[in-house]
Parts: C-alpha cells; sequence; structure tokens
C-alpha cells in the first residue's frame, strides 16, 4: 500500500467548478477528499465550501485504482460519484444519478486501492432515490457484496425498492476477466437471478451509472463468481 494523489472535479449548475485534492491519500482506507486549497483559498469539506451550490456532473481520479466515491451526508450516503483512473477519463466529467445540493457538512469520500486489489464496489440507486454502496473481495469462489455501512444484504438493505440505476467497479482487467458470473448477480429467495449489474475497470475507463431494473424483496443477495 502507498499514498497516492487523489483529484476530483464537480461541476454545478450556475457554472461554478468544484476541484478537489488529496496530495497523500493511503491506498486501502475510505478518506475524506477536501477541495484543492491552491483554488479554494483553504482545504475544506465540500459542503462548508460550497453550501447551496447543485452538483450536475463530476470525475474522481485516483492514480492506481478507485472503487468508490461518494458524498456524506449526516451518516448516509446522499448520492455517489464517478471514478476512474488517471489519464482514461477523456470524457470529463459524467453525470450524476440525479443533480445534488450541497449542504454545509457534507463530505465528499473517497475508497482507492492498488491496480491489483480485488475489491468489487456496487453503487445503487433505487426507485425511492436511495444510494447504496456494496462492497467485496472477489479473490475466488462465490462471493456476496454487502452494504458497506451496515454489512447487511442486498434484501436487509433495500427490501421493497428496485434498484434503477448501478455501477461497478472490480480494479484492474486482470481481476475483471476473472469474474465468471457475467457480473454482480441478484439472487431470489430461490437462489435464481433476478438482474445482474456488469463489472467494469476503472483503470481501463470510467465507471458510471448505467440503467436497470432489479426488485428487492427480503432474502434477496448480490453474488459474484470469479477464480482465484
Amino acid at each position: 500500500m502507498a499514498d497516492v494523489n487523489v483529484t476530483a472535479t464537480a461541476l454545478c449548475t450556475d457554472g461554478t467548478v468544484i476541484p478537489l485534492l488529496d496530495a497523500d491519500m493511503a491506498e486501502g482506507t475510505e478518506e475524506p477528499l477536501l477541495t484543492n486549497s491552491a483554488y479554494t483559498i483553504t482545504a475544506a469539506n465540500i459542503g462548508d465550501m460550497f453550501p447551496g451550490k447543485t452538483i450536475t456532473h463530476a470525475s474522481v481520479q485516483g492514480d492506481h485504482n478507485c472503487s468508490y466515491a461518494y458524498i456524506l451526508r449526516q451518516g448516509l450516503i446522499a448520492t455517489i460519484l464517478p471514478v476512474s483512473v488517471k489519464g482514461v477519463s477523456g470524457q470529463g466529467p459524467l453525470p450524476l444519478c440525479v443533480p445534488f445540493t450541497l449542504q454545509p457538512g457534507d463530505i465528499c469520500r473517497v475508497m482507492v486501492n492498488t491496480a491489483a486489489d480485488r475489491e468489487a464496489a456496487l453503487s445503487v440507486y433505487t426507485n425511492q432515490g436511495v444510494y447504496r454502496i456494496f462492497v467485496v473481495n472477489t479473490a475466488s469462489g462465490n462471493v456476496e457484496p454487502v452494504d458497506l455501512q451496515t454489512g447487511q444484504s442486498l434484501g436487509n438493505t433495500l427490501q421493497g425498492q428496485i434498484v434503477t440505476r448501478a455501477f461497478c467497479t472490480a480494479g484492474g482487467a486482470t481481476n475483471t476477466e476473472k469474474i465468471s458470473s457475467g457480473g454482480v448477480l441478484a439472487l431470489d429467495e430461490k437462489g435464481m437471478p433476478v438482474g445482474v449489474v456488469m463489472a467494469n475497470s476503472p483503470i481501463d475507463q470510467p465507471v458510471y451509472w448505467t440503467d436497470c431494473r432489479i426488485p428487492v424483496a427480503l432474502n434477496y443477495v448480490w453474488r459474484i463468481t470469479s477464480t482465484s
């Protein structure tokens, strides 16, 4: 593990450009990403520096691998941001699932990893406007991504909701090619697939929202199958 440079840019409805920077974020540890003091006078949490600004597009970039990024509000994931590795973000900042208006206290948090790390991070948005991130190490066999904040299953976390948009990061190409389940499967109480989210490498391309329709009931789980 090493300390790496992480940058981000967010675009707002009024034309404001929000720059963020962490020159030494630790790989394998989720950390806050503050505003870039070179352009915002001081390094501060995004909500404290830009309250009332509405973000429409964003891009969070790490040196080697970027698993997920989100804005935390009062202990909950309030919105999720697109991620990539530096040098593969030619499209520029990408659209958020829905525009997001900042409030004081909002914190941008990011997880970066080594290029070889086997963590999969599944970001989802539901028909009730709920954002969640499910994570797991895909080292081998059948594994279940669980909720980042609670450690609970898909069904226990989102019972009665429908996942309408999602994306999944899964390290470099050598990691994603070992996934043999076709991505992240949603399984019902009988173990039958009811939906799938493709696993992609943020090292090779920006990873962001795609449309889906995955209903969720109590005993539903996520499943990834991969080889060692």
